[in-house]
This record gives C-alpha cells, sequence and structure tokens, in this order.
C-alpha cells in the first residue's frame, strides 16, 4: 500500500543513507522497525512510500534492505550462482561498513 511520506509519526526515528536508496528504516517510538521504499507514481511524479517488512531488530531491517536491493534490479533477472553471490557479498559490505 502506497502512503504519503508524511504520514510517518514524528516520534519516529527515520534511518536513510544513499547506500539504501530507495529504502529507508524507521524505528517507532514504541519499540519496532519498518522498512519503507521511496516510489514515484501518476503523471504528476508524486512520491509516496511503500511499507515493504516489519523487521523485529535492526539486524533483520538491514537484511531486508540488502535483499531487497540484490533482488529488485530492473536490467537484470538472470544471475549465475557466482554473480548473485557476489552481488549478496558486495550490497552486504556496502551496508555493514557504514556500521563498523
Amino acid at each position: 500500500m502506497l502512503r504519503k511520506p508524511d504520514s510517518i509519526p514524528s516520534s519516529d526515528t527515520l534511518i536513510k543513507d544513499s547506500v539504501m536508496e530507495p529504502f529507508f528504516i524507521a524505528k517507532s517510538a514504541s519499540g519496532g522497525f519498518t522498512v519503507y521504499e521511496n516510489v514515484i507514481k501518476g503523471d504528476n511524479n508524486t512520491p509516496y512510500i511503500k511499507t515493504v517488512s516489519y523487521p523485529g531488530n535492526f539486524g533483520a531491517a538491514l537484511k531486508t534492505v540488502a535483499r531487497e536491493l540484490l533482488n529488485g534490479d530492473p536490467n537484470k533477472k538472470v544471475y549465475s550462482l557466482k554473480e548473485y553471490a557476489d552481488r549478496w557479498k558486495s550490497i552486504g559490505n556496502s551496508l555493514t561498513s557504514i556500521i563498523e
């Protein structure tokens, strides 16, 4: 379901980084996490957000982002096993290098 970007409660903490784009993570004031995707739709290029998942912790949220980045490439749908594994490793390294 698409929502307006300003529909996220102001009490939530947003975690955004260019490495994760078009995804970002929100941590609610009650402690839960949500992974969102920025989406542009319509003739007016209206920005929306799409809920991707409700992971149980920050590590699971990062894994969700990595999985979405890995499988969301519209230009490539067929990988060799090595290409897929190398891409997974590259995405994982780019995300974890930020938090280390």
